[in-house]
């Protein structure tokens, strides 16, 4: 039996074990994972696990019979080689060669590749993909840039769905790797007014530099009433990627007659809202998950071709076996926006250098 290094999120902490190499049946292939980036949503699924679960069992992700103990397989921003092919595939993309796709087992009831119970997530060193997504890494983009095609697909596709229109203003609340990647789209759809939101000094400039034209601290100002001044009368679609449910209310609240609302956030806790003021404003309230196969090709080529500096959105990258120091960090230090685990070596945590 071949083993490998896998990194189990379990009973809330994240720990490194030894599990037996997944074998690729008809359609799949084995990959060895060569950069994975820790999402937030992975943070979340490790600190409120219990809420999570409750979520799968009511979704039918999970059976009742799989208690609160139950592992998860993190892992689902990356770029991985290929390894082995499974019976009867084709093999468009040989052995060797470095692949990306969208992180869902079409040949596993679509199971979601990381975030599945069972599913071996691209934190470990090998994993299983399925070939009909898979997509080529464009030759010279860096291992680490191709694993950032997820998360910005994630906002290619919020802005998609917003529907935003030349003249709309929007305003993004949260410039962590989600909101950097919705300016990144809103930049690229040639929207001029961006009112970005965050508490973080840091993050702020960063959302500066790939495009927002105007920079709020809402711990210091009224981030919506800025963005309902700047608009002036025309629509505000605001983009919710903080991730914190108590929020949500709070926008639709303060939110300017006919104004839309797009929540990226992956929310498990149960909120409470006062529909009454979306109503008498005529808001829209928009949610957004995932995104499609074609936008998922589309931020590859955006970063194939250069039009992105993606070098900003990487703050720091560890081994296998750094990771649980990692999560602690990504806890404590708001500062960081996209951490890279390189799952076939060993190493703490450490700041990326271009």
């Amino acid at each position: 039996m071949e083993t490998m290094n896998a990194l189990i999120m379990r009973d809330g902490s994240i720990g490194l074990e030894s599990v037996e190499i997944p074998t690729p049946e008809k359609g799949q292939v084995l990959v060895k994972s060569l950069a994975c980036g820790i999402c937030g949503s992975d943070l979340h699924i490790t600190h409120h696990a219990s809420e999570v679960f409750d979520l799968y069992r009511r979704l039918g992700i999970m059976s009742d019979a799989q208690d609160d103990h139950t592992g998860i397989m993190l892992g689902h921003e990356f770029c991985a080689e290929v390894v082995r092919h499974g019976p009867q595939t084709p093999q468009t993309h040989p052995v060797g060669s470095r692949v990306t796709c969208v992180p869902i087992l079409m040949t596993q009831h679509q199971a979601g590749i990381g975030v599945t119970p069972g599913v071996v997530g691209a934190y470990s060193e090998y994993f299983i993909v399925d070939e009909a997504l898979l997509l080529a890494v464009p030759d010279g983009l860096p291992n680490e840039a191709a694993a950032l095609t997820e998360p910005l697909a994630v906002g290619l596709h919020a802005v998609n769905r917003s529907a935003i229109q030349p003249g709309d203003v929007a305003l993004v609340a949260g410039c962590g790797p989600i909101g950097l990647a919705v300016i990144a789209a809103l930049t690229r759809r040639g929207i001029e007014t961006i009112v970005a939101s965050d508490p973080n000094g840091l993050k702020r400039e960063l959302a500066g530099t790939l495009g927002a034209s105007h920079l709020a601290n809402p711990a210091q100002e009224n981030e919506v009433a800025l963005a309902s001044g700047v608009a002036s009368g025309q629509r505000v679609v605001i983009f919710e990627c903080i991730g914190i449910h108590t929020l949500i209310d709070a926008f639709i609240k303060r939110a300017p007659v006919g104004a839309r609302l797009v929540i990226t956030g992956v929310h498990t806790t149960p909120s409470e809202i006062h529909y009454a003021y979306a109503t008498v404003k005529e808001l829209d309230l928009i949610f957004s998950y995932y995104y499609t196969a074609q936008e998922f090709a589309e931020c590859l080529a955006v970063l194939g071709d250069g039009e992105l500096a993606w070098q900003h959105l990487l703050t720091a990258k560890v081994g296998i076996d750094g990771v649980s120091g990692a999560f602690d960090e990504l806890t404590r230090n708001k500062d960081h926006i996209k951490v890279m685990i390189e799952p076939w070596r060993l190493g703490a945590l450490e700041p990326f250098e271009p």
